[in-house]
């Protein structure tokens, strides 16, 4: 019980001491967090997808599709966005056995309030077993593969961006 209570006082001395001094444990990232963002792209079903999944993981203060707004801190202009499924291995018969998928995602930023503009271009793939017996199982093992690519891609963007920020102040 002793060494319990002086435990808690070690512990309560220490984070007083590191609150006095100012001392935050590392808060998560900047990058697309309680931003204003507008993003432009061609309608189509892979571009809503990624706007989707930009909305729901990015905490995101307010993102305006395809329309001009005064308030933006980001414009994001998508320019190529594909994904292309190859195959990669050859069973018997000339039946695939493996596929790949690949990812390209190329867009313009430009932040709010600089003179520069930036151009990020990202590549992505992956492979998976593919068996056309199972058709409905592959089409689920791609939805999660491009959900995966455009989570990596928003990560990236992140990234790239608080680089660029950085680098420009």
């Amino acid at each position: 019980m002793i060494i319990a209570l002086r435990k808690t006082l070690v512990f309560l001395i220490i984070s007083f001491f590191l609150v006095g001094c100012d001392y935050k444990l590392r808060s998560s990232y900047q990058g697309l967090n309680d931003l204003v963002v507008t993003i432009y792209f061609e309608k189509n079903n892979m571009n809503l997808d990624f706007v989707s999944v930009l909305q729901r993981q990015s905490g995101l203060k307010k993102l305006y599709v395809n329309k001009e707004a005064e308030d933006t801190d980001l414009e994001i202009k998508i320019l190529e966005h594909t994904i292309t499924r190859y195959s990669s291995a050859l069973g018997a018969g000339a039946r695939t056995k493996e596929a790949r998928m690949e990812y390209h995602l190329k867009i313009h930023l430009t932040p709010a309030g600089k003179k520069d503009d930036f151009l990020l271009e990202f590549k992505d793939n992956s492979y998976y077993s593919f068996d056309e017996s199972r058709i409905l199982a592959i089409e689920e093992v791609e939805n999660r593969l491009k959900e995966n690519f455009f989570k990596n891609a928003l990560k990236r963007i992140n990234f790239s961006l608080l680089n660029l920020l950085n680098e420009t102040n």
